[in-house]
């Protein structure tokens, strides 16, 4: 049994740990409890461009014995340069990660443009998590004029990302760090019910074509006579009379 993860976007480099830059995936496969390995053995490749890499793939054990596969991809470019990895990558997903900084507003808007209707049409029914990640240097409250309603600085909005949760049927989640309670309780607890839902389905199809395999095999051909066998009878009563 597996579970693929898809995770799409670039949540920034504002969040460092042990002078590394450590993302949002990285980061919940090597501190959740669920998952084992190592840092080290987490990241088997990464396929690259020239100027910088398309998608990280981790391999990794989930519940003791589930294979855990997730691609995590940065660069929405992948969508423009090779549509049918991007497209196998979401038809073949379990579970999809959104994944944006909140103080990239027109990074946010571009996405939500340009490769959002593209998700859309390719996307199946699968869960989908939208992570707003990090905190807005613009907590103030804004002006609610028209004018200033209109432009409200670099920040995107918690109405913004809900109303693209929404767009997606998607759950919405804000991270204002990557620490435990962020990482491993909220969006690792989000994850986690959905990895479940994922093995509970996947266990009842194989538990349904093991019934209907089951049942075919389990259906015998009626026992005809043979014609020789019945011309051979017809003979001796006759023969007999």
């Amino acid at each position: 049994m597996s579970i693929h993860i898809v995770a799409l976007g670039n949540e920034g480099d504002a969040f460092h740990q042990d002078n590394r830059p450590s993302g949002l995936i990285r980061t919940y496969l090597g501190r959740s409890p669920l998952v084992s390995g190592d840092e080290s053995s987490l990241l088997l490749n990464a396929t690259s461009t020239v100027a910088r890499p398309v998608f990280t793939e981790y391999q990794a054990s989930a519940f003791g014995n589930v294979k855990l596969v997730v691609h995590d991809c940065p660069v929405w470019d992948i969508f423009d340069s090779d549509w049918y990895t991007s497209r196998n990558l979401i038809g073949s997903a379990d579970i999809i990660v959104i994944k944006y900084n909140v103080n990239d507003k027109f990074s946010f808007h571009e996405v939500k443009d340009n490769y959002i209707p593209v998700i859309k049409r390719a996307l199946n029914s699968v869960p989908v998590i939208i992570a707003a990640v990090g905190t807005r240097q613009n907590e103030e409250l804004p002006c609610t004029c028209p004018l200033c309603t209109s432009d409200r600085g670099s920040c995107v909005s918690t109405t913004e990302g809900i109303h693209l949760a929404k767009e997606l049927g998607a759950t919405y989640l804000e991270l204002h760090s990557l620490d435990d309670f962020y990482i491993g309780k909220y969006f690792g607890g989000v994850l986690e019910y959905f990895m479940i839902q994922a093995l509970n389905q996947k266990t009842s199809e194989k538990m349904k074509k093991r019934k209907m395999n089951g049942s075919f095999h389990g259906i015998r051909p009626p026992q005809l006579e043979q014609p020789g066998a019945q011309t051979l009878s017809c003979l001796n009563l006759e023969q007999g009379q």
